[in-house]
């Protein structure tokens, strides 16, 4: 069945049959890489509207970071990323931790 569906994609792509076969796994990957990823962290300390700003203004000088968006009321920051582009959790975590909070945790997702 994956078969099928990696050739269906290959088809709907324009691409042979015969790298699709070779390679199962990299329609997938490329997909996901030309839609970018969506990282939610959740924070501890996130309180107030300087919080969201300060935190803003740290991601957006990241070369790899498309849009911030800081959700005080369930201490969240949402992160869009480039496509093609990713940041790790321990990067992700240092800027936070540099702006003065602390990450309990990292979600990652393909952007839609």
């Amino acid at each position: 069945m994956k078969t099928f569906k990696t050739l269906a994609l290959a088809a709907l792509l324009g691409l042979s049959a015969a790298p699709a076969l070779a390679a199962p796994d990299a329609p997938a990957v490329a997909a996901q890489q030309a839609k970018g990823e969506f990282v939610t962290a959740h924070v501890n300390g996130l309180v107030c509207d300087f919080c969201a700003q300060s935190i803003q203004k740290v991601f957006k000088k990241e070369a790899a970071v498309k849009g911030v968006h800081v959700d005080l009321d369930s201490g969240e920051i949402h992160i869009s990323m480039k496509p093609g582009q990713s940041m790790g959790d321990a990067a992700i975590e240092k800027l936070i931790r540099k702006s003065g909070y602390s990450l309990t945790s990292i979600e990652r997702e393909t952007a839609e």
